[in-house]
């Protein structure tokens, strides 16, 4: 079960990162403003919910394994020692 847990995790937190590096071509926004389309700024919207969402999922998954771990062993997960692990 804490495997399944763990790769959901690790696969909000591969979006997450996908997430930001998709924003990436909007810093060549700044060259050209008059470019900028509805289009545009509906997929940036998206893209900043998506963001939001999965990075969240990514942080609070951590401390929901742990919890559920700490509740089953009595112990926090050996393995998510940081925040960043997976």
């Amino acid at each position: 079960m804490f495997g399944i847990l763990r790769f959901i995790r690790g696969f909000c937190g591969f979006i997450f990162a996908m997430q930001i590096i998709g924003l990436l071509p909007v810093l060549s926004w700044l060259q050209q403003p008059s470019a900028i389309t509805g289009y545009m700024l509906a997929i940036l919207f998206i893209k900043i919910i998506a963001l939001m969402i999965f990075g969240a999922a990514f942080i609070y998954g951590r401390k929901g394994i742990n919890y559920l771990y700490n509740k089953k062993h009595g112990t926090p997960h050996p393995s998510l020692t940081t925040k960043w692990s997976l």
